[in-house]
């Protein structure tokens, strides 16, 4: 195979989406009409900057298990980029995601120490790390975890959805992240581009961010639109309730097409304006509840929140119409896919939205 170099090519990093790593200042943008360069130097603080692919298409990679080959850049996130690739010995496909770039960790201490805790794990619906590989890159040394291709499309791909189908989804997303939360494991990055439909149901995504439920200390690396308020600074940090923001918030986006990165981060819109909540008091109910600014009036597990979702579901019929029979009274309600991609956007390090405007979910950087 050809060899390419670093940065030939690989889907371009929008220039909104271009933040230094030292700084977190904007970098590469365009002035006059003129596109902006996507390597330089930054000017807030003078580090260096480079935002294109850091690893050859071509390279070769050793791993515990196998060896592995850079097939092409997949998408760029807040620890570096992540790239698929093929399996040596069978050419079978396979997802190299970020766990830790140039800059030194960038994810919870289980992802970045503990690794063998995300290669042990074999839970339905989660897609399955298989290998850890180190490899030199352009500008220092990365690590990546070897991940399954999954076939599919997430399901940021499919919104907004009628509620039977936005119901659905999320609550096939439930059991694998429940089976986490009983190893004492938090996902931490819920959102609709980590979360996958196709032939075998819903598969949950991107195991970067995996980290232990004690874990109060490491940085979070997270989506925003989805992060739970507790998470910023000062608060008590991500939990089972945070993950229970996180899918309520993933039904809502699924459900109302609402600008959930800014104007209504944290909370939802009035249903009112949104025909499909102001119909559906019973989904609003549900909403609110998983959403509620304070963790402990929240569904006390991802379980509980799913109870109330089936019961939510089943006044619905087969087409996603809801079933005449079953309408809850009016009540009053306070306001081809791979798996393991990572993507850019969301909260900077002192956990300010971005506002990069990229059509993309996209990741987020850490939030100290």
């Amino acid at each position: 195979m050809d060899r390419t170099d670093p940065g030939t090519a690989g889907p371009p990093v929008p220039e909104q989406a271009r933040f230094c790593a030292r700084c977190d200042g904007p970098v590469g943008r365009g002035r006059a009409g003129r596109p902006g360069p996507e390597r330089g130097v930054c000017p807030w603080c003078g580090a260096r900057f480079d935002v294109r692919p850091d690893l050859a298409v071509g390279t070769d990679l050793a791993g515990s298990a196998s060896r592995y080959r850079v097939r092409a850049p997949l998408a760029r996130g807040a620890r570096g980029w992540s790239f698929t690739g093929t399996r040596v010995r069978d050419g079978a496909l396979v997802v190299l995601g970020r766990l830790e770039g140039p800059e030194g960790p960038a994810a919870g201490a289980l992802a970045v120490s503990e690794t063998a805790v995300l290669l042990g794990l074999d839970i339905p619906g989660l897609v399955r790390a298989r290998d850890e590989v180190r490899a030199e890159g352009r500008d220092g040394p990365v690590r990546l975890l070897v991940l399954d291709h999954v076939d599919g499309e997430t399901l940021s791909e499919h919104r907004p959805c009628p509620p039977a189908e936005a119901l659905d989804a999320v609550l096939g997303a439930v059991p694998a992240v429940a089976a986490l939360h009983a190893h004492g494991l938090l996902h931490a990055d819920l959102n609709p581009s980590n979360l996958l439909t196709g032939p075998d149901g819903i598969t949950v995504l991107d195991l970067g961010s995996v980290r232990r439920v004690e874990d109060h200390r490491s940085d979070v690396w997270t989506t925003t639109g989805f992060v739970a308020p507790e998470i910023h600074p000062g608060g008590a940090g991500p939990s089972v309730a945070s993950e229970v923001f996180a899918l309520g918030r993933t039904l809502a986006v699924l459900l109302a097409d609402f600008d959930h990165q800014r104007r209504h981060a944290h909370r939802l819109p009035d249903p009112a304006g949104v025909p499909v909540l102001r119909d559906h008091p019973d989904l609003v109910a549900l909403l609110t509840r998983a959403t509620h600014p304070d963790p402990a009036h929240r569904h006390r597990s991802v379980e509980a929140f799913a109870a109330q979702a089936r019961r939510v579901r089943a006044r619905y019929g087969t087409a996603g119409l809801i079933d005449p029979a079953t309408r809850p009274g009016v009540e009053r309600v306070g306001a081809g896919v791979v798996a393991g991609t990572g993507r850019e956007d969301g909260p900077t390090p002192h956990g300010v939205p971005r506002d990069t405007r990229d059509p993309r979910d996209v990741r987020g950087a850490a939030i100290p």
